[in-house]
């Protein structure tokens, strides 16, 4: 009993309490002091009974045992492994757990069997010179082209529109609507070169009689493309084989005097001038520059202009170019009746007689036949005939008039197209685009390689992947750029900055060569993206792999004719134009008879969005019920997408998964540039995803996201609430300092103004304005694109006052910038 009592009290030292570092003494400590001493000055009884409280007192006074060292993941996997310092660790989501069960239909899919495809080729009904094409041209196209036979858009354009003169189809215009990749841009083109080549003949055609031909386009790309087949078809040889110059019974001499040219934004107007000046008889441009240099101008010579074709009408609408287009109708009237009445007055200075009698014909080619393009036809066309390619669809002939009461119609994919789909939890989207990549381009038996096109919701999503799968690497280091073609880089100055290269190389996807394509680039980047991705491996100088993947937004969704694509995938689905857009962007594969695939990657809350589409893309005669095959998407499970990308046996595929979301996750952080473009890209896609219709909201809600897992596929740790609250911060700085430079600026305005000193040129303050003002383009581009919706809408191409883009006097600009 002593040596119970002696144990519980002190040796007459007092109380030991421990001491904190300078930060107090802690409550618990203060408990046991108080305890200690009530019991040294306590009674204690012969038999003492232990309680509860006092096992508790005794528990808490004897040291508590050291926590058993917690092996590590590595430590469990590798036993024989010695222990060593552990590396400090950072707590990071997995990215399998808490993810939406997916469950992937097992139904048996029908088999596919052998599908014939709808835009192959005809080779058992006609040839091009059997439509009455020029055995030259016929010769030029199976020769250097290696195009044999028509497809079937071309061979009922051409019997169309070659008619013999004076016949029911000799003077009508044209409504093309066709499959994508089914030839439409050889289905005018054609026509055109037919009409053109006997004036060769003519003694005094030469490329100064001007303008003949004219193709619109809506994006530069299609434009360039189109410019470039139309330079293929004009350098054809002008005499046959067996013919020889000294024969005195050859054929008829033709001169070469066809010449095509390209009017696209961001060239030089003043180079542009001088090549219309010499004269450019088959033109390619968009609208806006067409219209500039038909309203500006003076030598652009259009008065003889014998054919008009707008290419891709139901995207000039989309755009907003419907006044732009009857602005380039009128502009083409107006010169066309100042040429004849200048002939009529003798006032002409041209030698020769043209035949001022024929009117010029126009051409509409569309995939679709909507209302609004319907309304572009009644005011261009003049009865007009619709072309299809497809033998159950409307024969030729037809005028739109009656179908006006019918519902809209059914654009179809080509029928040999493979549609899948994989159902892919929002943060396992990265990893899987990723696997998805990999197990495509494995896939691949060509030596030629392999392209691959993916599309991206926005601008700053397509630049972040790009960006991200170029630049980083497993190991945490960022990899170089890798540049073809790079010869001069040594001697450069190295103080100056290099030009962002075209073209990246991803260690994650070997023997591939990474590309972008959207609309807020450089010119001459679009153009030279597009020529590396569709060149081949030994011609192309940029590129360092065999094979070329291209983000790209919906900019690359239209007309593009980019040969040999194996797969295309939609990362992010449309947000505007429905099925229509999703079959534009599907149908730059399997083209001209070829083969090809399509993968959509859906999310779980997205599921309805299958069916959905399945019933717009029906293709088949439906009078036919035996041949009628319906279109469907296969899906494909997301673990075999990762299993077939990242390979291993059993769940290995999960844990080299986590490694490369890891490698990305450290890539963002490893630079405050990659987190802002992490940051960027992830808001953008937020903005584009509330932008869907209302008829497709109920599968396409922004409530429906996780985006705490959402932030995850842009490789973000922190919470998208920490993103917004960043923003927000970097805003309202901004806007500080730039309330201050004002102030500032006013201030010392005021100073120099009471003191009598000269005030700054006017060049100095444009030059000041300018530094501040760094998104002009930008603004310029929704000014133009609010405009085009206003009259879209039945507004006036007009606005009240002036614009911060109005080109005034000089008098004007020094009242803008406070001169005056």
């Amino acid at each position: 009993m002593d040596d119970l009592v002696l144990n519980l009290v002190d040796n007459g030292a007092g109380p030991s309490v421990k001491k904190s570092d300078g930060k107090g003494i802690r409550w618990t400590d203060r408990v046991k002091a108080n305890r200690t001493l009530k019991r040294k000055h306590a009674k204690v009884h012969p038999v003492k009974q232990i309680t509860a409280s006092d096992e508790t007192d005794e528990a808490e006074e004897t040291p508590r045992p050291n926590k058993k060292a917690r092996k590590s993941v590595q430590d469990a996997t590798n036993p024989a492994k010695p222990s060593g310092p552990s590396k400090p660790t950072q707590f990071i989501s997995s990215l399998f757990t808490s993810n939406p069960k997916v469950e992937v239909s097992t139904t048996q899919q029908p088999a596919r069997g052998v599908v014939k495809p709808s835009n192959a080729p005809l080779t058992d009904r006609s040839t091009f010179e059997g439509l009455g094409l020029d055995p030259l041209i016929a010769t030029h196209l199976t020769s250097k082209m290696n195009i044999s036979a028509p497809t079937s858009i071309q061979r009922e354009a051409l019997s169309s529109l070659l008619a013999a003169s004076g016949t029911e189809l000799s003077d009508r215009d044209a409504f093309i609507q066709s499959q994508t990749g089914s030839g439409k841009t050889l289905s005018y083109l054609l026509p055109i070169l037919q009409d053109l080549l006997p004036l060769s003949s003519l003694s005094y055609i030469e490329r100064s009689i001007g303008t003949l031909a004219i193709i619109v386009a809506p994006t530069r790309e299609l434009a360039k493309q189109i410019s470039d087949v139309a330079e293929q078809l004009v350098s054809m040889r002008l005499r046959p084989k067996g013919d020889s110059m000294d024969d005195s019974i050859s054929s008829t001499r033709l001169t070469r005097w066809l010449v095509t040219g390209l009017l696209i934004g961001g060239e030089n107007k003043t180079h542009e001038k001088a090549r219309l000046r010499k004269g450019l008889p088959i033109l390619v441009s968009t609208p806006g520059r067409l219209l500039d240099h038909l309203q500006n101008t003076a030598s652009f010579n259009v008065g003889k202009c014998r054919w008009l074709v707008l290419d891709e009408a139901d995207r000039l609408m989309d755009l907003g170019f419907e006044e732009t287009i009857k602005g380039i109708l009128q502009g083409l009237e107006g010169r066309r009746k100042l040429a004849i009445q200048a002939v009529e007055e003798e006032k002409s200075l041209e030698v020769g007689g043209w035949d001022w009698t024929r009117r010029r014909r126009t051409i509409l080619c569309s995939a679709t036949i909507r209302e609004d393009v319907q309304l572009l036809a009644g005011t261009t066309l003049v009865k007009p005939i619709i072309i299809k390619g497809l033998d159950n669809e409307v024969p030729v002939g037809t005028t739109p008039d009656n179908e006006t009461n019918t519902p809209t119609d059914k654009f179809t994919p080509p029928s040999q197209l493979l549609q899948k789909c994989v159902v892919a939890p929002l943060k396992l989207r990265l990893v899987t685009l990723v696997s998805l990549l990999r197990m495509l381009l494995s896939q691949s038996r060509s030596k030629h390689g392999t392209k691959i096109i993916v599309f991206l919701s926005c601008t700053d999503s397509v630049d972040f992947h790009w960006n991200l799968l170029g630049k980083s690497s497993l190991d945490g280091s960022p990899t170089e750029p890798k540049q073809g073609n790079d010869e001069d880089s040594d001697a450069s100055d190295s103080n100056e900055p290099k030009p962002e290269p075209i073209a990246l190389i991803s260690p994650l996807l070997p023997g591939a060569s990474l590309y972008r394509l959207h609309g807020s680039l450089p010119l001459p980047t679009r153009l030279a993206s597009l020529k590396g991705f569709s060149a081949s491996p030994k011609s192309n100088k940029i590129s360092e792999g065999t094979s070329t993947i291209l983000l790209c937004t919906s900019v690359a969704s239209r007309g593009l004719d980019l040969p040999l694509v194996r797969a295309v995938v939609q990362y992010d689905l449309p947000t505007e134009g429905g099925a229509t857009e999703y079959v534009h962007r599907v149908g730059r594969t399997a083209r001209a008879g070829k083969g090809g695939e399509a993968w959509s990657f859906i999310a779980p809350s997205e599921k309805e969005w299958i069916p959905w589409i399945e019933q717009r893309i029906q293709q088949g005669d439906e009078k036919d019920e035996k041949t009628t095959t319906k279109s469907s998407l296969v899906p494909a499970s997301m673990d075999s997408v990762l299993k077939g990308g990242f390979g291993g046996t059993g769940t290995e595929f999960e844990e080299r998964a986590t490694e490369v979301q890891l490698a990305f996750e450290r890539w963002v952080l490893s630079d405050p540039h990659h987190g802002s473009l992490a940051k960027k890209a992830y808001q953008s896609h937020m903005r584009a995803y509330a932008t869907h219709p209302s008829d497709e909201k109920h599968i396409f809600h922004i409530r429906n996201l996780h985006i705490g897992h959402l932030a995850k596929a842009f490789a973000l740790r922190e919470a998208p609430s920490n993103i917004g609250n960043n923003s927000i911060r970097q805003k309202n700085g901004s806007r500080t300092v730039a309330t201050k430079g004002g102030k500032d600026r006013a201030s010392n305005a005021k100073t120099s103004g009471s003191t009598g000193k000269s005030r700054p040129s006017l060049s100095k303050k444009m030059e000041s304005m300018g530094d501040h003002d760094t998104t002009a383009e930008k603004r310029m581009q929704d000014v133009v694109r609010a405009q085009g919706r206003l009259s879209k809408k039945g507004g006036v191409m007009m606005m009240s006052g002036t614009s911060e883009f109005h080109v005034s006097g000089g008098d004007e600009l020094e009242k803008l910038v406070g001169q005056r």
